[in-house]
């Protein structure tokens, strides 16, 4: 028998008994989705996350924060933890430099009519959108002029809006922050996932970085952001402007530029989304070993209940090699199907994750390899001994076997 013959045999073996090997590659097939959508949507939010922190790096724009507030671990004393008006001062020194803007972020409740929300506040530039990365979906984006002027201007979130407003338009509106009125004067929506969703929630206010500061006086400046001039070195630039504010602190630590800060996050986002995403995979390699053990039981059985086709088989000059890759295809052809299956099904979870969060899921081609070479192995090694219990059998009795 070639092998064209023995795939056949295998395939009308599986189809004689459908569900039988459906229910048999389903572990096969849960294993090897669970992989490739895991290993899919961990790095689409990987890639998410860094993208979004590194959204604020325009042009022109350097953006300079405490180290302490990037590096783990409890404050210690005489370490900096925000930007001060000195801070802000020296870097305005530099000739390179057009401007020197910071933004403050904080909690407070925000309030309209009866209804009363803690929400994360925002507070910055004129191009504060820019750099927390949302766009103005209703209304406008407060002007230069409102900083300088210190307007009690705001815009809302999306869905802070919604829970204040419910479904009518907000702008316009007056809200109450800190005790004060504000003008709602547009809505905002998140180009992409942010970082600090998890824990913050999505409620968020944008307002004036002077007009936050003058109502809540003892927040923190938790970044500066320096406008540089046309055809200025950025990069040396920042690098004058750290080593200044380092030597006003009397710590060669003190301060970081942001690619410093996106260095040492996306390491650490790296190495969490890597180690859940080998704990996860290895859950999803146990299924796949699970699945493997009912191959090779559903083919014990299948041995079982074909003893006196083996008999006539063998009887009619089949060698024992033939009988035993006969077997042996059927239980890798379960696995492959299975293994294939899984592979769309896992990418077809990571195209709805994508619908459902807006966040692009990748996957990776060598898992996806990997995860089908595995189905194959699996095949193999839990159809072998079904395979050779059906090869050494013993003719006479195979056919005597009712």
């Amino acid at each position: 028998m070639n092998f064209g013959e023995m795939f056949v045999s295998a395939m009308s073996s599986l189809l004689a008994n459908k569900l039988r090997s459906f229910l048999t590659m389903l572990g096969i097939l849960i294993g090897v989705a669970s992989i490739i959508s895991i290993v899919a949507v961990g790095n689409g939010g990987k890639r998410a996350i860094v993208s979004a922190l590194s959204s604020d790096q325009m042009q022109n724009i350097i953006q300079i924060l405490p180290k302490e507030l990037v590096v783990p671990g409890l404050p210690q004393p005489g370490q900096v933890l925000s930007v001060s008006q000195s801070d802000l001062a020296i870097a305005q020194q530099f000739s390179g430099v057009q401007s020197v803007d910071y933004t403050i972020t904080g909690q407070t409740d925000v309030s309209a009519g009866t209804h009363t929300v803690n929400a994360s506040i925002d507070a910055g530039p004129d191009y504060l959108n820019n750099l927390a990365r949302f766009q103005v979906i209703q209304g406008h984006m407060f002007q230069q002029s409102d900083v300088i002027a210190s307007r009690p201007v705001v815009l809302l979130s999306n869905t802070l809006a919604g829970k204040l407003f419910g479904n009518g338009n907000p702008v316009g509106s007056i809200v109450t922050i800190g005790g004060e009125p504000f003008q709602v004067i547009g809505v905002t929506a998140s180009e992409q996932i942010n970082l600090f969703s998890l824990f913050l929630g999505s409620d968020y206010a944008y307002m004036p970085a002077t007009t936050c500061l003058n109502l809540f006086p003892t927040w923190d400046i938790t970044e500066m952001d320096v406008q540089t001039r046309p055809g200025v070195n950025k990069s040396q630039l920042a690098s004058h402007i750290v080593t200044a504010l380092n030597v006003n602190a009397g710590d060669a630590n003190a301060f970081e530029t942001s690619s410093g800060f996106l260095s040492t996050v996306e390491g650490t986002i790296n190495q969490v989304t890597s180690i859940l995403t080998l704990v996860i995979g290895a859950i999803a390699g146990i299924a796949l070993l699970v699945g493997g053990v009912g191959v090779m039981n559903i083919m014990l059985v299948s041995v079982t209940e074909r003893t006196q086709e083996i008999g006539i088989r063998m009887s009619l000059g089949a060698t024992r090699s033939a009988i035993l890759l006969q077997f042996l295809t059927e239980s890798v052809m379960i696995t492959l199907i299975g293994g294939v299956v899984g592979i769309l099904l896992g990418m077809g979870v990571g195209v709805a994750v994508s619908v459902v969060t807006h966040v692009q899921t990748f996957v990776q081609w060598p898992v996806v390899v990997f995860s089908f070479l595995f189905s194959a192995v699996i095949g193999i090694v839990c159809g072998l001994y079904p395979a050779n219990k059906a090869a050494r059998l013993n003719p006479i009795d195979a056919l005597r076997y009712e």
